[in-house]
């Protein structure tokens, strides 16, 4: 079972106070059968957002109004992401701030085994000419709409198909295909 996971956050550091402010979990099972999860979070220490942080992921009061609080919904998380492998892109940074929710809340951390996209854009895309591994500069190479950045369930969504793209190589313009081991090309 692979989880492509985003969140949005007011910061950069959960033990400064920091928090999620969305999350989208897209679950592939092996059956084939794909599950959406998704929640804004209101937020409960706003002192402690960045201004930079709120702006990127589009924070306004009106929008999070009837959102559910991180303990509404962190045992929904932690069922869904116990089990499986996580899939991120920057997986470090989303897991950091889950982790830390998950054990704020005495649930223990989510799953020991993450594939990290970046690191697969490092291996994959750099060589062939991509300037930058974030998910703007991919979706730029890539041609594919910039619309909904910085939303949980758009940037999972792209996460997704990003992996799907590199470990099948399915992205590779013709003839691109070559440079790759035709042992390891679908």
């Amino acid at each position: 079972m692979l989880h492509f996971v985003d969140v949005e956050t007011t910061g950069l550091r959960p033990w400064d106070g920091q928090e999620i402010i969305e999350i989208a979990i897209i679950t592939e099972h092996g059956d084939g059968r794909v599950e959406r999860y998704c929640t804004k979070l209101k937020p409960t220490r706003l002192e402690f957002a960045e201004v930079k942080a709120l702006e990127v992921n589009g924070y306004n009061t009106e929008d999070w109004a009837h959102a559910p609080y991180m303990s509404e919904k962190v045992g929904e998380i932690y069922n869904i992401l116990r089990k499986g492998i996580i899939v991120g892109h920057n997986v470090s940074f989303d897991c950091l701030f889950i982790d830390f929710e998950l054990e704020r809340y005495g649930l223990g951390k989510c799953s020991y085994s993450k594939v990290d996209t970046i690191t697969l854009a490092h291996e994959h895309l750099l060589p062939v000419g991509v300037r930058s591994v974030g998910l703007k500069g991919i979706r730029k190479y890539m041609g594919w709409s910039l619309d909904g950045a910085h939303t949980a369930l758009v940037d999972a969504e792209d996460c997704r198909r990003l992996y799907h793209a590199l470990i099948r190589r399915s992205w590779f313009p013709k003839g691109m295909a070559t440079l790759v081991p035709k042992s390891i090309v679908h």
